[in-house]
């Protein structure tokens, strides 16, 4: 199966040589920095609802696709065929495709919602092209972005058959409980990763993967650093115990006319980066434990600057509405 895929990775990458350009943009899409833009303007200018269930689940399938990268802990093509071009890179191991498995997620949420065929039609092209970049880019095998879609598609099934009943469980909590739930789940994200590193014991990355990703790619790779894990529990937490004290502010009116969204979004979002990257630089890059909580705190203030900050800046300002 290793020498088909690759064999299938090498023919997309010699006979079309086109598509690295496009394919790079659909990576795009598939970013978890892109994911944050929609969801921050769905939240603040159209749809609280939805953003707020986007924002949820992509925590949960990022924190799940972590673990699992971890415990299948499988190299990326380009780790280790010299005849794969790295069009793109990534330190993290390759199964299950991130980039596929939160596309389904995300895209398959969003047509759910809709429920409007053209939408469904849509969030399918995506889905399939988004994934398919990342064979072309040389940075997954085609089985990586199978299982991701696979692993996406149980999880959006499973957060659609219990959000309802769990959600009124939760709306039924005080605040202080609930923001306390949302910091023990983002617990039990982060925690289901460090228990997937501790089960491979002293096993460690083989020394021709790492020349290999560094020969092609001119990045190292570090596949057993949980910085991404952290990362997701920490914007679990935050969207969800903003969102929590949100709702009991008063949940801000996504009706308005379009340049006062626009001049919200334009607000949030600049502030979203000066937290998002300003506070990225003091993190250094060594995984020790101060580390790891300094990615987690950061990106904790950007799920709640997203998901309460920024509505109440808003305001303050007018720029709410009613509610």
């Amino acid at each position: 199966m290793t020498d088909f895929q690759i064999a299938l990775i090498q023919a997309l990458q010699a006979g079309a040589t086109w598509l690295a350009a496009p394919m790079q943009v659909f990576s795009f899409l598939g970013q978890p920095e892109f994911y944050l833009l929609v969801i921050a303007i769905l939240y603040w200018c159209w749809d609280p609802r939805l953003g707020l269930r986007l924002g949820l689940l992509l925590g949960i399938s990022g924190g799940l696709n972590e673990a699992l990268k971890v415990a299948f802990h499988l190299p990326r093509p380009y780790w280790v065929s010299p005849e794969v071009r790295a069009i793109g890179s990534h330190p993290s191991f390759g199964l299950p495709s991130a980039h596929a498995q939160s596309a389904m997620t995300f895209w398959g949420l969003v047509a759910a919602d809709a429920r409007r065929w053209w939408l469904s039609l849509v969030a399918i092209a995506l889905i399939f092209l988004i994934g398919g970049s990342r064979v072309v880019l040389g940075v997954h095998f085609p089985m990586d972005v199978i299982v991701g879609w696979a692993v996406g598609f149980v999880v959006l099934i499973g957060f659609l058959t219990l959000e309802e009943p769990v959600g009124r469980r939760v709306a039924a909590l005080r605040l202080s409980r609930q923001v306390l739930l949302a910091f023990a789940g983002s617990l039990i994200l982060a925690l289901i990763s460090f228990v997937a590193l501790a089960s491979l014991g002293d096993w460690q990355v083989p020394a021709s993967w790492a020349a290999g990703a560094l020969e092609r790619s001119g990045e190292p790779i570090h596949p057993l650093s949980l910085r991404d894990a952290v990362t997701a529990s920490g914007l679990f937490f935050g969207f969800a115990a903003g969102a929590a004290a949100e709702h009991h502010r008063g949940s801000m009116c996504a009706v308005m006319k379009g340049s006062v969204r626009l001049f919200r979004y334009a607000i949030g979002i600049v502030v979203t980066g000066v937290i998002w990257f300003g506070l990225g630089l003091l993190i250094p890059q060594d995984p020790a434990w101060v580390v790891y909580l300094l990615l987690y705190l950061r990106a904790a203030a950007a799920g709640v600057w997203v998901s309460f900050g920024a509505p109440m800046l808003f305001a303050r300002l007018n720029l709410a509405g009613g509610t």
